[in-house]
């Protein structure tokens, strides 16, 4: 059976949400023959946003691969948990920008450092010289399959915000000078309380 546009659209409201999500096929105990990458293949062909969540075929009537699902989702749930510290994070954040400069004319793309600001989903805030240079750009999807892919956690949603670095003002306490731009060399910021995603 085909997959609908309602589950298009569920598809869509929990990527949006940025919620893992486990792909179930059911009544496997009806099919003659089942090539299941050749459905795997449909299923990702079909919610391309989804393209790393898992997918899993079961029969709730005979239980077959129902105990396998759970533990799928069990999975899910602990990779939907890493807590990455910030050092770790920059320099992956370093590592990333070295393999793929965002594309755009006139002025240069930049990442300078981020932070991890919340779990359930993984959420980001990476700091950069100019948001509007990344966004509606592929960098987004591009660092979110990095860090899945880097960190462990290869079939749940990243959230990453973007936001303009804050220079700090000349004056009193500041050199005037702008900050070595190495990940390594430069202090990431607090996030405060009130804007860290809840766990």
């Amino acid at each position: 059976e085909e997959l609908s546009q309602v589950d298009k659209k569920l598809a869509h409201f929990y990527l949006e949400l940025a919620r893992p999500v486990l792909i179930v096929g059911n009544k496997i105990d009806l099919a003659e023959t089942l090539d299941l990458e050749k459905w795997d293949g449909y299923v990702k062909q079909q919610l391309p946003g989804l393209h790393f969540a898992p997918v899993s075929f079961l029969s709730a009537k005979e239980g077959t691969n129902v105990a396998g699902t759970l533990g799928v989702l069990l999975e899910l749930h602990a990779q939907a948990g890493l807590h990455v510290p910030t050092p770790k994070l920059n320099a992956f954040l370093q590592e990333a920008r070295t393999r793929l400069v965002p594309r755009s004319r006139g002025r240069m793309p930049k990442v300078f450092y981020g932070t991890q600001i919340g779990t359930h989903p993984l959420s980001l805030v990476v700091f950069v010289n100019d948001v509007t240079l990344f966004r509606g750009h592929n960098y987004e999807r591009y660092l979110a399959n990095a860090f899945r892919e880097h960190f462990g956690a290869p079939e749940v949603p990243v959230r990453i915000v973007f936001r303009d670095r804050q220079r700090a003002p000349r004056g009193e306490g500041s050199t005037g000078r702008e900050p070595k731009e190495r990940g390594d060399e430069i202090t990431p910021p607090v996030v405060p309380d009130d804007e860290r995603l809840p766990d």
